[in-house]
């Protein structure tokens, strides 16, 4: 089923040919496959005068979404877990005689298009009730694509002058004014990248500025909070011994009186420094605003004169930033970590506990996990920064020649290293810790067990 909304000329059709699709799929389509993955339709309900169709979708808890997912021809998808009243009801059809006097019924009734209201009117008077009854009741017998000068129209139950060709069901009808019409026009796109990854390009840079500037707004309501902080702390005398507190009033050296919301559970003076430390981190936050407004900037200048960042270009990928340490929610796990030549974060467990977690606490459905072939070794966990990015076979390598080090064949020289998609890797409920099923597998890698690439990597 291919679905693209459109103001006008909309696209909603089944079709055996699978159509070109961009090399990378938006932030978007990805959301979407998220909360879409292994449901499946369980029933479906049509409100085809307002152009709405809604499919009903069996449950999934994690993430949450709607139990219904609505293509909407002119505004495109949405989940929702109630339809809207009336969805879906049969229309009413209004008396023939009205819909030829009034020439802007479709107002009230909008399946009443103009096109449908001018055929009735061009029909012989003896034909009118008869077509009428037809379309009402839905026992059109044919189903027509008519070509003009500006190319294929959308189906129609009547026909015209012009070139046509008739088909015996609307399926039939869509399918092919969607194959000859949406098929050239993603062709066309296809033929000219540069064009559409330039507006691709811009609208990103646009909207990252945009939440940029969401986010410098939250970090500056956590400065504001060392006012308060400063307040607690010029009159800290008169409330340090007391418990319990949920608001308190404090006179700022510079600000004047504030009122100040407490945490109960917590003292005055560790109120004050939960504040003084919501301030810190925004103090911590803006130079790293400034650094990426100003990259941002750039790039939109560059893309203003024509030219594409390269951060930005089809099939390439920004390389991860390095972290010297690792982040906050590994902590905890027995890992080793490593920086590939390339830029990429390969984790390694040290342990069968750490091997068993990584999985899930320090990994993504996207990231790579490698694994001896033939017998025990460490896992290993090749981080992505999202689903399309590219991972140089510079750095699958490198990966796989860590897992090899922490493995029994490390004395061997060579060894073979399978890695998988971590999506594809499940946890089996009552195997040791370590142990997993993968369910698919990318490929096998013979490599050299080079023993200097642990150092020179940084683990």
């Amino acid at each position: 089923m291919l679905f693209r909304p459109a103001k006008t000329e909309a696209h909603l059709f089944l079709s055996a040919v699978k159509p070109i699709n961009p090399p990378n799929a938006t932030a978007m389509a990805m959301w979407f496959r998220k909360r879409l993955r292994n449901r499946k339709i369980i029933g479906w309900k049509l409100d085809w005068p307002n152009l709405r169709l809604a499919l009903e979708l069996s449950p999934r808890l994690e993430p949450a979404s709607g139990k219904f997912l609505v293509l909407n021809a002119r505004s495109g998808m949405k989940f929702t877990n109630e339809l809207m009243e009336g969805f879906g009801q049969s229309p009413e059809w209004p008396a023939l005689e009205d819909i030829l006097e009034n020439k802007d019924i479709w107002r009230e009734y909008p399946h009443i298009s103009p096109p449908f209201r001018k055929a009735l009117s061009n029909l012989p008077e003896e034909q009118r009730h008869h077509f009428y009854m037809e379309m009402a009741s839905g026992k059109m017998p044919l189903f027509f694509l008519h070509k003009s000068k500006q190319g294929w129209t959308s189906p129609l139950s009547w026909s015209r002058k012009e070139e046509s060709e008739s088909f015996v069901s609307a399926l039939e009808a869509g399918n092919s004014y969607g194959e000859r019409t949406l098929f050239p026009l993603l062709e066309m796109e296809e033929e000219k990248p540069g064009q559409t990854l330039l507006k691709r390009a811009r609208k990103k840079v646009e909207r990252n500025l945009a939440r940029l500037e969401e986010e410098e707004n939250r970090l500056q309501k956590l400065a504001d909070e060392k006012i308060k902080a400063e307040a607690l702390q010029a009159e800290l005398y008169k409330f340090k011994l007391l418990e319990g507190l949920e608001v308190i009033t404090a006179t700022h050296p510079h600000h004047g009186p504030q009122t100040i919301p407490l945490n109960p559970y917590l003292s005055p003076t560790e109120n004050m420094e939960h504040y003084f430390k919501l301030a810190a981190k925004a103090d911590r936050g803006f130079p790293h605003i400034q650094r990426r407004r100003t990259e941002l900037l750039a790039e939109l200048k560059q893309l203003e004169a024509g030219g594409i960042p390269e951060s930005q270009q089809q099939g390439k990928s920004p390389l991860p930033e390095a972290t010297s340490s690792l982040p906050k929610r590994y902590k905890g796990l027995a890992v080793s970590l490593f920086r590939s030549s390339d830029g990429f974060t390969i984790l390694r467990g040290k342990n069968k506990q750490a091997n068993h977690a990584m999985l899930s606490r320090a990994s993504s459905p996207f990231d790579y996990w490698l694994h001896l072939s033939d017998g025990p070794s460490s896992h290993v966990i090749l981080k992505r920064d999202h689903p399309g990015q590219e991972v140089p076979q510079r750095t699958l390598v490198e990966a796989a020649i860590l897992c090899g080090l922490k493995s029994y064949r490390q004395d061997d020289g060579k060894a073979d290293i399978m890695y998988a998609l971590v999506k594809d890797i499940r946890k089996i409920k009552g195997f040791a810790h370590g142990q997993v099923m993968v369910d698919q597998r990318k490929g096998t890698l013979r490599v050299d067990l080079d023993p200097t690439l642990e150092k020179r990597l940084g683990g």
